[in-house]
């Protein structure tokens, strides 16, 4: 089971959020595999971890702030952004499980582009500004082929 909110935050907060994120002053780190069993080599992704084993990983957690408050998580796991380069190939990340345990999972849509998310069997579409609800089950992303890059931040958490 998922939801889709479209317009998920108010257009100046997405705004502000999308202009750090695509800026060339936020830190951005490697990834060579989406998940640990791909031997893809175009499988490849950045990543920035605002929050992971219990702490705050980031000086721009705060920026978070407004997403965290509307998702509402009675407890965060973890909390990334990743960000996958554009390619003349679209292609898909294997599908994997956030984590090994059962968890809450948004993802929040950074830019519109023609990458997309699949949930069982269902595409999300890359559109800016939205959300996606579900459990923890797999799914899989790809990269796009129509944009400089696809960008998403996905939170796991405990919800009430």
């Amino acid at each position: 089971m998922f939801k889709v909110i479209d317009n998920f935050l108010i257009k100046e907060d997405h705004f502000n959020l999308k202009k750090l994120l695509e800026s060339n002053l936020f830190p951005w780190y490697f990834i060579k595999n989406t998940a640990d069993e791909s031997k893809n080599l175009l499988d490849y992704h950045f990543c920035h971890n605002y929050y992971c084993d219990d702490k705050v990983n980031s000086d721009y957690f705060d920026t978070l702030k407004t997403l965290l408050s509307k998702i509402n998580p009675k407890k965060l796991i973890r909390a990334r952004a990743n960000l996958q380069p554009a390619n003349n190939k679209l292609v898909k990340s294997s599908p994997h499980c956030d984590q090994p345990f059962k968890c809450k999972v948004a993802i929040y849509y950074i830019n519109t582009n023609n990458g997309y998310t699949l949930i069982e069997n269902n595409r999300i579409e890359s559109v800016e500004n939205r959300i996606v609800f579900f459990d923890n089950e797999k799914h899989f992303g790809t990269n796009t082929t129509d944009s400089k890059n696809r960008i998403v931040i996905n939170f796991n958490y405990y919800e009430f």
